[in-house]
């Protein structure tokens, strides 16, 4: 679909008519490979389109009188990774939809048309109002994962933490990593076009550019605080584990401490030798009270000593 900006913005059929006016375009795979001859897009960036979602990444490239960028939003499980190239010409702007998941990017890009009066829009501003949809309600999405990290640390101090505890700590360290990643190539790509090397922007507008590099550096800086978060969470939760570990081996060493002399008695009484409690008549009965005894006395002064 393409839309011209004018008093209103216009539907226009077909993809040639880029004179007279700026243009903006959501185009699938499909519909590029179709138009890219008539719009003079390179060869090389429709053939990376059509790549595998997998080896899908963030990047940039400047060419003579285009820009082209490749992007792979990470986000929440619920948003899922999708995938997007953007062709950026001297009066276009098309966004071109490799995955799609939720709608989340053609309702991104209606957004970014909608965004200014459609007689102030300009090729910098629908940029960067559109690249400021791949940061929508991210900061809310790290808020939330403060709170979950916040949550997780409660319940290794109440030693309540789930079976799948170090589970959970792997996923959320590999969901930061990307969301690192991310970000990092996100400000690439901002700072790229902010340097504005083949004059497509106004550079009264370049600030846009680096507004949107300095969220994307801020939402950077915050996932790596989280990951310090996590880093001291799995220590604390390690540190959980040694104390439990410590207190059994305290039980069990302060149970043999105790029998330990009852097997002192039992070998004593265990020779053969001539002594006096084997002809008493109360001879047994009088060890099995001297043991108890010995057990009730280690117990006592092991409590005093807190050794259990």
């Amino acid at each position: 679909m393409l839309y011209r900006f004018g008093e209103k913005i216009h539907t226009v059929e077909g993809h040639s008519p880029l004179l007279g006016g700026l243009c903006a375009a959501f185009l699938t795979l499909e519909e590029l490979e179709a138009c890219a001859p008539a719009l003079g897009l390179p060869t090389a960036t429709v053939r990376q389109c059509r790549e595998e979602i997998r080896y899908f990444r963030n990047s940039v490239e400047v060419g003579e009188g285009y820009c082209f960028a490749t992007v792979k939003r990470t986000g929440g499980d619920a948003r899922g990774e999708d995938c997007i190239a953007l062709y950026i010409l001297p009066s276009l702007l098309a966004v071109v939809e490799i995955r799609d998941s939720d709608g989340s990017t053609r309702r991104g890009f209606e957004g970014a048309l909608r965004r200014y009066p459609p007689k102030s829009v300009t090729l910098p501003r629908l940029v960067a109002a559109f690249l400021d949809t791949l940061l929508e309600g991210d900061a809310r999405m790290l808020e939330e994962l403060e709170f979950a990290f916040s949550g997780l640390e409660e319940a290794v101090l109440r030693e309540a933490e789930e079976e799948d505890f170090t589970l959970r700590l792997l996923h959320h360290k590999q969901h930061l990593l990307l969301l690192h990643s991310y970000y990092e190539q996100l400000i690439d790509i901002g700072e790229t076009l902010g340097e504005n090397e083949n004059q497509l922007f106004a550079e009264g507008e370049l600030a846009l550019f680096r507004r949107f590099t300095e969220k994307a550096d801020r939402l950077c800086r915050t996932v790596g605080s989280l990951r310090e978060q996590l880093g001291q969470l799995r220590e604390a939760y390690q540190s959980t584990l040694d104390i439990r570990q410590n207190r059994i081996m305290k039980t069990f060493t302060a149970l043999s401490a105790i029998f330990l002399p009852l097997s002192l008695i039992v070998g004593w009484y265990g020779m053969n030798f001539n002594m006096p409690e084997f002809s008493f008549r109360y001879g047994y009965p009088a060890v099995a009270l001297l043991s108890a005894a010995v057990v009730l006395v280690c117990i006592k002064i092991f409590k005093k000593h807190h050794w259990m």
